[in-house]
């Protein structure tokens, strides 16, 4: 298990590596960190009623805690960006998991330091096998490898965020894909590695300002 997190880790930060290396030359990238502590399940799953940690007794609410590092990287103005993710979590059977996220990111809306996102993706997940829990109803779409299984999803979100500095934003995210039928709620930081817009649209927008001919957050 230990070696397939390991080449799972490896990949995600190559992926992570190469976006940003090829990408910072034409456009701003930030990096970001979110935390969830929740899954909510508000479909009707056949295992709910095998779900460790659940907060009510139909499991809607579970304690599934979730880390996730993410880049991004802006490829028209301030308005549409490229982004992946990569997260562990402990899922709703308290077992191990992990997934790697790629999409596309487009803000909606923005009112002086406050702004609205849709973003939308392919996700791949895994976890080690629910199979070995007792009375486990068997879930279609997984693919075993040893001890874990896998799938493909969806990812989309929502996103809020409130530009506090030229180098940070802090963002509030609803997200539905992390897991198969699951909601999160995630908060997280933003850090700006390059904040320059390269290619902006003709009237800019604000907080954006010009210096030295270049449209800066």
């Amino acid at each position: 298990m230990i070696k397939r997190i390991s080449y799972c880790t490896m990949l995600a930060v190559t992926t992570i590596l190469l976006v940003f290396t090829t990408s910072r030359g034409y456009s701003q990238t930030t990096l970001q960190l979110k935390i969830s502590p929740i899954g909510f399940h508000f479909f009707n799953e056949p295992n709910k009623k095998l779900y460790e940690n659940k907060i009510d007794a139909n499991a809607t609410f579970v304690l599934e805690p979730c880390v996730i590092f993410g880049v991004e990287t802006y490829l028209v103005s301030d308005i549409l960006c490229f982004r992946a993710h990569f997260g562990g979590l402990s899922d709703a059977m308290s077992k191990p998991g992990l997934f790697l996220q790629a999409g596309l990111k487009v803000r909606m809306f923005q009112v002086y330091r406050n702004s609205l996102s849709f973003g939308a993706g392919l996700m791949l997940y895994g976890h080690e096998c629910w199979g070995t829990v007792p009375n486990y109803q068997a879930e279609r779409g997984w693919a075993q490898n040893g001890s874990w299984e896998y799938s493909v999803g969806f990812l989309a979100d929502l996103e809020y965020a409130i530009f506090l500095n030229d180098k940070s934003d802090l963002m509030f995210n609803i997200t539905y894909g992390y897991q198969k039928k699951t909601f999160n709620f995630t908060i997280g930081y933003r850090y700006w590695l390059s904040s320059i817009i390269k290619h902006p649209i003709k009237c800019g927008s604000c907080p954006f300002t010009k210096t030295n001919n270049k449209w800066k957050k």
